[in-house]
């Protein structure tokens, strides 16, 4: 009995798990230099406005943060009014079933103005005072909230 013993922890001994790590350089690194270049491009606004109904299944809607199904709701919303690249000036309401745990998203209504980006091009002189004028006026508006207005020295259409 004692022989039958000390011979199966003998094998479980020898035949236990070893985890082995190996690891390779596989990919060689090329330094390539980029050339970024500013482009900017002219946004034409439909004057139509849109709205759709979102209703995500309950696999997403349990599965998926809110700002996340909301980025769905504006795409399927893109997507069912002309294929748009942006939605602009976008309101959305929510629609929530109180769960066990937590609240779950029934239906997004989202609505907006549909946008699309033509007229791509390098940015002249104007462009970039344009630019700089609205970049300064976000973040005047990003430390004082007050602040609504646009500077009109700065800004020219």
């Amino acid at each position: 009995m004692k022989k039958i013993l000390l011979f199966s922890a003998a094998v479980l001994l020898l035949s236990s798990c070893a985890s082995i790590r190996r690891s390779q350089a596989d990919a060689t690194i090329v330094f390539s230099p980029t050339v970024e270049t500013a482009t900017v491009a002219t946004i034409k606004v439909y004057p139509q406005k849109v709205t759709y109904d979102y209703y995500p299944d309950k696999k997403t809607a349990k599965s998926l943060e809110l700002n996340q199904l909301i980025k769905n709701a504006i795409y399927t919303a893109l997507q069912e009014n002309g294929n748009a690249d942006e939605l602009v000036q976008v309101s959305y309401s929510i629609t929530t079933k109180r769960g066990f745990f937590r609240n779950i998203v029934r239906r997004i209504t989202v609505s907006g103005y549909p946008a699309y980006y033509m007229d791509f091009r390098e940015p002249t002189d104007k462009d970039l005072q344009n630019i700089e004028a609205l970049s300064k006026a976000r973040m005047l508006r990003e430390l004082d909230p007050q602040v609504l207005e646009l500077h009109e020295e700065g800004y020219e259409e």
